[in-house]
Order: structure tokens, then C-alpha cells, then sequence
């Protein structure tokens, strides 16, 4: 192994680099140490190495920058692996050991890469780099420098294969090199256990900015095809250049911040418009890890915070400027703000923008805190330099008196009593009062005896007694009152804007059901004492009507008989495909409407007629019979089903149509009619007939359709699946049991099982969404694959089973949520859904309601969304609706009154509109901070889902659920993954 060393005026920190290295516990190297200007106190620190370790080589060359001096080092490198070091650099003792032991067991690699992280002193400053899979180096090494340079050990004749570093970067010379290698094919590997330190001191970030953005542009082209370089191989595709460079550039531009600038040359450097993938989120962790890289460990941002926060708007604003977002620059001021905050260390205060960050001190006297221009505070309790607990909440002005008692008494425990007890003992009897202190030295005791189990006195009682005189506190003002009850006084105004002096009206069940005599003429008569009893004319019923000429026989038939013709509405569509049509019902009212209806068609005859006591004037080619036989009694049905083979022409057809029902298939969706059959059933008595064979299905979730021959040939039937209508009619809706009524079963233990999100299920749409958009028939693959392999659809009310009363769901259970309720989840999951029987959740922005996605309107056209009736309708048809809030805005980035108001009136609206009680929200954007948690449970919501990716753990909270997105185009195996078949299903 060689290590190669570039050392520029380095005497300071070169004797720790080297003594690093002598230190290693892989003993067969050697180290190149390249004088980059020919320093002389540098080639000091070096010669006394020469003397006495032969691991040790020195070359001296006039100032060229360290790809050159690099360069040079490689050219008189006889290792086959090798490590790069700058001369600030310290390894580990096991560093070298480590890595080439990773050689050993990968040997097609040519590059060996490991974690790193930042050190301050000796101490880890800001997150560590962890690695993940490398599945596509040429992309990664498109858009980012992914490796400390001293974390990667790396094949000479890879490097040399390239042509070593580019020397006419000064800057970035390392990423080029990764990058190239990744475009020659070169293979990566990553030691996730092993960690390199990168020590953080004054000046390690180059001053030259303008460089490091001229030169880090650079390599981002060359990574993504636009300027050539050596050697030619695959390139990142161009589409992803802009925002390759966008993320740069905010990094540069932050740095610059930090560095005391404005960041303003960076932004001209990038593209006109801002990629649709930033994410306020990105840009503002972008941005504040910059800022404080550039600022550096000694002077931390939030002591800095109010220097640096009007150049924080300024930037945040110019890249609003530049996109379509709303509230672009507001989300990203809210969103770095609270990145600064969280850095704040634990017992210090600060005021970051909108944050206020507070130490609780429990021995020390309580009153209201006023705190105005503050929207969140950030508490921490504490004593000495002891942190007892840390949470984020809204605020309203001010932290209440009641507030701080609340937090210190909800973490009661020994230490926090013990800094109490030993505060007040400390002031002495005159400050506190001979009987308190005699009262705190007894409860003193039974402490220390009940910890050694030699009492059997209980010291809680006693504690009760003086817990008061331990907290100190004053009289709640009116300020800290106002705090208090702002959220309750919000909800009320709210209330009253959308019930008025009343409540949520929530639907009644229906009374009792009497099942009327079906042979009773007089009870269809009754029946259409009104037009038009059953809406025929609804898009339900039209479908069905077309699917039901769909299954007639070919060709034109000579004499049809239809029984039950109602108004006569099939009546006229049949009367195109027959030569003589006969048009009958039992109720004479409703013959005589369908023969005024049908008055035009000369080849119809309307007729009243009894199908259980009358004989039609047969024989016929055709009967069309459909919605009524499931009223028979089994005996009239085997009886009919004898009428009709009796007065069908031999080949003559039989068509019927009928719902599916629960008697049939209690474990399907159907309707829960208290009759003998339904369609399946019926079906069933006609195939059993000798002379009859089912020719044709058609089944949807709700009906079938299905052909029936007078015939003595045999042949397999021609089945179909199709979908019903949409919408359906809420009156139909409201009467089925989909999936037969029941639930997930319950499981004996817990099994980890995933929230899907998705967006839009649609064919087309603006190509900046495509990862938001799911093709219909994408959509059926992944219901059809989840149905196949038993996986159970987990609706709202179950996930409240699981996770309130803790009801384990089974293995393989799966819940499909969808965001935003536009009209394409009406159009095209809900009839996949039913068709593969899944359940799904809807969570609606109430503000936009039969309106258009406006957070969109910057990528092209906004998708519409669904309307009050379709949302009232999807209610009784296995879709449960939840919040989205009202303006679709992302609520971390509201003022508290804002979040709240987002809330009430979300959670309100859909309360008033649907009639049922909503309890559950998807935060916008699945924008979530643990400040939400509180004001969500205060606002009746008792379910929260965003963004963040996982499964739903035994131990989740229902206000923080997390989700995993399918993205649109995303393949079979990326679909499994996210079901979390990658890992153990429990």
C-alpha cells in the first residue's frame, strides 16, 4: 500500500498526520510526502522520518496545488492500493488494517470507501456521513463529492487508468477523480462499521469561494455529459443537471453566508427556474449545513443567529423568486430557523427568528414568561448542568406559569426531586422554614431507606405534602391565561364559523327494516306511485344497461321477451337489436309509463305480467330478465328458471343481470339484503338446469351479467371482469358491505406492517410530476399482485383497532392512503380498489374542494379535484376521508394561530359536508415537526400521517405515523421493497 501525502506549508499539522500513520497496526506500507512549494520548515518535520523509518519518501516541487502534487506522488507509487492523506489528516490506529481487510474479502473492487464525520477539537462536530448502497456511482458522482478523501482507499491502476487528478482544478480535484472512475466502470464498495475523522479548524473551508463554485461546476458538467473529458463513458442523465447544480450552488451560496458574504454570486449561477424536486426541506438542511460549515465550530450560528438571519431572508427570498411554490421563502426561513434552534445546547437560551429557546430552572422561582414576536418555543428543564427533558410547543404571547409546572411535574423522578431537595436544604431554615426543612430532611430519609429496602414507610405521601414549597412558584397573570386558552379560544370561533350555535349533524341509523310481500302486486304497484322509483337514469344503472346489451348474443334477434321492464328505459335500447320486443311488469302503472315512454317504437308491445303466475306468449330468442328474481322464494325461483327454458326457441339466450349479495359470498363486497340469493345463487339455478348452459359472465364488484343458452352443446364461458360506474349514487353506495362488512383479522402477536402513500393515479400529466403519479394500470399490477400473495387492506377503523386497543393485525396487512383527492381517485383507483377488494383512506384539502391542485399550478396544468357530492358519495364506498388541512400549506412553516386555525377548520369542514366525525389528518406535504404533535390531539385529531419512511412499528404514535411513498414508474422489485419484503416480516 503507498500513501500519498500533499503537503503545503504544513510543519503544524504534518507531525500528527505522520505520527497517525506510524501508529497503524497494518505495518506494510509506505508514505510519500510530497513538499508542494518546497517548504523548508516542512521538509524539517519530514527529515528526521527519513533517517530513521524507509516507509518514508520526500519530494519537493515548485507550488502546483494538490492534484499535482498528487500527481507526482502516484508517479513513484509502487503500492497496489492507494491512500490519500492531507497533511491535516489523522487516521486511526486500525485504519489501514481495516480497509485493506475489506481488499481481501472484495477483490473486483477498486475503491473501498468508509463513514466520516467532523471533529472540533477532539470532539464530533455537526452529523456524522454515514453510506449507503451505491447502486449507480456515475449519478452519485454527477451531482456530489460522496467520500472524505482519506476515507477511501483506492486501486493504482484504476487511477493511473484515468489519468490521475485533473491538476487544472484547484478545487474539487477529488470528486473529478471519483467521478471518472465511476464513468470507467470502476467498482464501489462501502465499510459501514469504520469512521474517518475530519478535523474542522480556522480556514479548513477554502476562502476562495468563487473558485470552489467555478471548479465544483465544472465537475457537476462533465458528470452530466455537457463538457467533455476523459475517459468517454456514461454520463448522469442532463435531466437532472439543473438540480445538480441548484444543490450546489444553495451550498456555495450558504458557505458564503457563513463566511460573512451573501451568497448572491452562487444563485446567478444556476438555472432560471428552481427543479420542482428541491423541497423547501432540502434547500433549508442545505443551507444550514452550509452556513455553519462556512461559520465554522467557534462561532456556531444560533450565538450568530441575528447577524446572519436578514442575508438568510434575502437569499431565501431571491430563491423564492425563482420558483413556484407558495410561500417558497417563508418555508425556507421557518425551516432553517428550526434547524438552527435544535442546535442550540441543551440549558442555553437563545432567540432564533421565530423561536424562542428557554431553560426551566425547577429550583429556582416560577412565574409567566412573556414572550412576544414568538410562535414556538423550544423548553428545556434543567438544573446546574443537569438536562432533565426537552419539548417544543406553540406559543401564544407567552409560557404560562401552569404550563412550566406541567412540564416539571409530568417528568417527575428521583433526580429531578433530588436537585429539589437538595436546593432547598442548601438555603437553610431561616430562607425556607424550620417545619419545611424538618418536613424535607424526613422525606430525605425514607428516600435513602426505601432505596435500601429497610423501611417500610412510603415516602410519596410526604413528598405530595411539600412538593409545593419545593416549586416556587407565583401567581398565573392574565398573559399566562391568554397562552393557555388561545388554542380552545380558536376552536370555538372556528366552530361557530362553520356549525353556527350548533355542532357536527351526524347521520342517524335508519329505522328498523320490514321486508314487504314481493308476490303482493299491490307493493310494486305502491312502489311507482312515483317516477322514476329506482333513478335509472344515474351513470350506475346507464353502465349496467350498456354492459347488459355488451352480453347479448351477436347479430339482431327475431322476438325478445323483457320481464320487468319498470319505464321502459332498457326497453328502448333492446327494441334496437330486436325484431319484436314484448315489454312486461307486474305493476301496471309502470307498464303504462313505459308504453307512453315507447310509444314511437313500433316493433315494442307492452303487456302486464306476473312471473310467477303468468305464461308468456312464447316461444322466444331472447328474454331479458334482471333486478327482481332475487326477491323469489327459492321454490318460485326453480319454477321460473323451468318457464323460461319452456319459452326459449332451442339456441334461444337468457340474459340477467342482479347484485351481488352476502348470502352468496359473505366475504366479497355485496349488499346485505335479507334475500335467498343473489347473483351468484341465481346463477347457480339457472346452470343447474339441463337444458340451459352459462355461455357468458360479466362480474364486476357490485353485479354480474350472465348469458344463458336453451342449447345441448357445451363450451367453457366466456367470463369478463369489468367495473362498475362512477360515481356511484350515494343511495346505492350507502347499502353495500364491501368486502362482506369485515376487517383484518385479529393476530396473536404484532407484525410490523406499511402505510402506501400515493398521489394520482393517471395516464398523464405535467412530466414534473411524473414521480406523483401512478398509470391505472400500474395501479391494478400492485392490487392484483397483493391480492394474489393474501395480503389484507387495513382501513381507518382497523388501524384504530391495532393501534388504540391494541389489536394485532395479521402478517402481510398493507393500508393505501392517498393525498390531495383529486378526480382521478374517483376515475380510477376506486373501481380497482373495489374490484381487488381493498379499503382506502382519502385525506382532503378542504379549502380547495372541487377546485384544482394550485401547489401545482407552476408544473403545467393543476389536476382537478373531487367536489362535496363525489366526497359525500366515496363516504359509504370503502374509502374513509381525513384532513389535509385547508390551504394545503405546509403547517410548520404558519404562525401558531395559523397551524391551529389549519386544524379546527380542516378537521370542521369535512365534519359538516360528510356528516361523521373525522379524526384523522395527513399533514400537508407530510411536513411534520414534533411542535405539531400537541395542537393536532388538541384540535380532536387522534390519527397523524407523513411523509417519513418506514413501517408502523408496535411502538408508533398514532399522531406520527409514518408512510412510504410509490412513486410513479417504479418496478415490481421497488414495489416489494416497500411492503418490506427486503426484511423480516414481525
Amino acid at each position: 500500500m503507498s500513501v500519498v501525502i500533499p503537503a503545503y506549508r504544513a510543519a503544524a499539522t504534518l507531525p500528527a498526520t505522520l505520527a497517525s500513520l506510524q501508529a497503524q497496526s497494518f505495518a506494510d506500507w509506505e508514505a510519500i510526502i510530497v513538499n508542494d512549494g518546497d517548504d523548508a520548515a516542512t521538509g524539517a518535520v519530514v527529515a528526521p522520518l527519513l533517517a530513521s523509518d524507509g516507509r518514508f519518501k520526500l519530494l519537493a516541487q515548485p507550488q502546483s496545488g494538490a492534484a499535482a502534487a498528487r500527481n507526482a506522488g502516484l508517479a513513484v507509487a509502487r503500492g497496489t492500493w492507494i491512500q490519500f492523506l492531507d497533511a491535516d489528516d489523522q487516521l486511526s490506529s486500525d485504519h489501514l488494517a481495516r480497509m485493506m481487510a475489506a481488499t481481501a474479502t472484495l477483490p473486483d473492487v477498486d475503491l473501498v470507501h468508509c463513514r466520516w464525520q467532523r471533529l472540533a477539537g477532539d470532539l464530533p462536530w455537526r452529523a456524522p456521513h454515514n453510506i449507503a448502497p451505491i447502486d449507480d456511482p456515475v449519478r452519485l458522482t454527477a451531482r456530489t463529492c460522496p467520500f472524505a478523501i482519506h476515507g477511501v482507499l483506492t486501486r493504482r491502476a484504476s487511477i493511473e487508468s484515468v489519468g490521475g487528478f485533473d491538476p487544472t482544478l484547484r478545487i474539487a480535484e477529488d470528486w473529478d477523480l471519483w467521478q471518472r472512475l465511476a464513468r470507467a466502470g470502476a467498482r464501489f464498495a462501502g465499510l459501514s462499521d469504520h469512521v474517518v475523522d475530519v478535523r474542522v479548524r480556522p480556514g479548513s473551508l477554502s476562502t476562495d469561494t468563487t473558485r470552489h463554485l467555478q471548479d465544483g461546476l465544472r465537475v457537476i458538467r462533465r458528470g452530466h455529459g455537457v463538457e467533455q473529458t476523459a475517459p468517454a463513458g456514461p454520463v448522469a442523465p442532463q435531466a437532472m443537471l439543473a438540480e445538480s447544480i441548484w444543490s450546489f450552488t444553495l451550498w456555495i451560496a450558504g458557505a458564503m453566508i457563513g463566511r460573512g458574504g451573501d451568497g448572491d454570486a452562487a444563485l446567478e449561477e444556476a438555472s432560471a427556474r428552481l427543479p420542482q424536486n428541491l423541497s423547501a426541506s432540502t434547500i433549508a438542511h442545505i443551507l444550514e449545513d452550509a452556513m455553519a460549515v462556512g461559520a465554522g465550530p467557534a462561532q456556531p450560528l444560533w450565538r450568530r443567529w441575528q447577524e446572519f438571519a436578514p442575508k438568510v431572508a434575502t437569499l431565501a427570498s431571491k430563491i423564492a423568486a425563482r420558483s413556484d411554490v407558495d410561500m417558497l421563502d417563508r418555508q425556507l426561513i421557518r425551516g432553517i430557523e428550526i434547524l438552527v434552534a435544535a442546535q442550540v445546547p441543551p440549558g442555553a437560551e437563545a432567540r432564533i427568528g421565530h423561536i424562542a429557546v428557554v431553560r426551566l430552572d425547577p429550583t429556582q422561582p416560577l412565574a409567566d414568561r412573556p414572550l412576544p414576536g414568538v410562535d414556538r418555543i423550544r423548553v428545556t428543564v434543567a438544573f446546574g448542568d443537569r438536562v432533565f427533558w426537552t419539548w417544543d410547543q406553540l406559543c401564544f404571547g407567552a409560557l404560562s406559569l401552569n404550563t412550566q409546572l406541567a412540564g416539571i411535574k409530568g417528568l417527575d423522578g428521583l433526580d429531578l426531586r433530588r436537585a429539589q431537595l437538595q436546593e432547598r436544604l442548601r438555603e437553610g431554615p431561616f430562607a425556607t422554614g424550620l417545619p419545611l426543612i424538618a418536613a424535607l430532611k424526613r422525606y430525605g430519609e425514607l428516600r435513602r431507606c426505601r432505596s435500601r429496602d429497610t423501611a417500610g414507610h412510603d415516602p410519596e405521601p410526604l413528598y405530595r405534602k411539600v412538593l409545593p414549597h419545593l416549586l416556587r412558584a407565583e401567581q398565573q397573570g392574565p398573559l399566562g391565561d391568554a397562552a393557555d386558552g388561545r388554542i380552545k379560544a380558536i376552536m370555538a370561533e372556528q366552530r361557530a364559523s362553520v356549525f353556527g350555535d350548533g355542532g357536527p349533524v351526524i347521520a342517524a341509523e335508519p329505522a328498523p327494516w320490514i321486508e314487504p310481500d314481493y308476490a303482493d302486486p299491490a307493493y310494486w304497484e305502491s312502489l311507482f306511485a312515483k317516477a322514476d322509483p329506482w333513478d335509472y337514469q344515474n351513470a350506475y344503472e346507464a353502465r349496467k344497461y350498456d354492459q347488459t346489451l355488451e352480453l347479448l348474443p351477436d347479430g339482431q334477434v327475431r322476438r325478445a321477451l323483457e320481464i320487468a321492464c319498470a319505464e321502459g328505459l332498457f326497453t328502448r335500447r333492446l327494441a334496437a337489436r330486436a325484431d319484436a320486443v314484448l315489454a312486461t311488469d307486474i305493476a301496471p302503472t309502470a307498464v303504462a309509463r313505459a308504453a307512453a315512454a315507447g310509444a314511437d317504437l313500433a316493433n315494442c308491445q307492452f303487456q302486464t305480467l306476473d312471473l310467477l303466475t303468468d305464461d308468456p306468449p312464447g316461444p322466444f330468442d331472447l328474454i331479458v330478465c334482471s333486478e327482481v328474481l332475487y326477491y323469489l322464494k327459492p321454490a318460485a325461483l326453480t319454477a321460473f328458471v323451468d318457464k323460461v327454458a319452456r319459452h326459449l326457441e332451442p339456441e334461444g339466450c337468457f340474459v340477467t343481470a342482479h347484485a351481488n349479495l352476502l348470502i352468496d359470498e359473505p366475504d366479497k363486497s355485496g349488499f346485505a339484503w335479507p334475500h335467498h340469493f343473489g347473483a351468484q345463487g341465481i346463477g347457480e339455478m339457472f346452470a343447474g338446469h339441463p337444458a340451459l348452459r352459462l355461455e357468458a359472465e360479466l362480474h364486476t364488484p357490485l353485479y354480474r351479467i350472465q348469458r344463458f343458452r336453451k342449447t345441448e352443446r357445451t363450451a367453457p364461458p366466456d367470463c369478463r371482469i369489468a367495473d362498475t360506474a362512477m360515481p356511484l349514487p350515494e343511495r346505492v353506495a350507502a347499502q353495500v358491505k364491501w368486502r362482506g362488512g369485515r376487517e383484518a383479522p385479529t393476530a396473536a402477536a404484532w407484525h410490523d406492517f406499511p402505510i402506501l402513500m400515493y398521489h394520482r393515479i393517471a395516464d398523464d400529466g405535467p412530466a414534473a410530476l411524473a414521480r406523483y403519479r401512478t398509470t391505472p394500470r400500474a395501479f391494478g399490477q400492485q392490487l392484483a399482485y397483493l391480492r394474489a400473495q393474501g395480503w389484507h387492506g387495513v382501513s381507518l377503523a382497523r388501524l384504530r383497532r391495532a393501534l388504540h386497543y391494541h389489536e394485532p393485525l395479521p402478517e402481510r396487512s398493507v393500508m393505501l392512503t392517498f393525498d390531495d383527492g383529486t378526480t382521478d381517485f374517483l376515475d380510477h383507483a376506486v373501481p380497482l380498489l373495489h374490484r381487488h377488494g381493498f379499503p382506502a383512506t382519502l385525506f382532503m384539502p378542504v379549502g380547495h374542494v372541487g377546485g384544482a391542485a394550485r401547489w401545482d399550478a407552476g408544473y403545467g396544468p393543476p389536476a382537478p379535484l373531487l367536489d362535496w357530492p363525489a366526497l359525500r358519495m366515496l363516504r359509504h364506498m370503502d374509502v374513509a376521508i381525513g384532513a389535509h388541512g385547508v390551504s394545503h400549506a405546509p403547517l410548520p412553516v404558519l404562525d401558531a394561530e395559523s397551524i391551529v386555525r389549519e386544524l379546527a377548520l380542516g378537521r370542521f369542514r369535512l365534519e359538516r359536508e360528510l356528516g361523521c366525525a373525522v379524526d384523522s389528518i395527513a399533514y400537508p406535504f407530510g411536513a411534520f415537526d414534533s411542535v405539531l404533535r400537541q395542537p393536532a390531539l388538541d384540535t380532536g385529531y387522534r390519527f397523524g400521517f407523513t411523509c417519513f419512511d418506514g413501517m408502523v412499528r408496535e411502538a408508533a404514535d398514532p399522531m406520527v405515523l409514518h408512510r412510504r411513498e410509490v412513486m410513479g414508474g417504479i418496478d415490481h422489485g421497488a414495489f416489494e421493497r416497500l411492503l418490506g419484503l427486503d426484511q423480516p416480516i414481525g
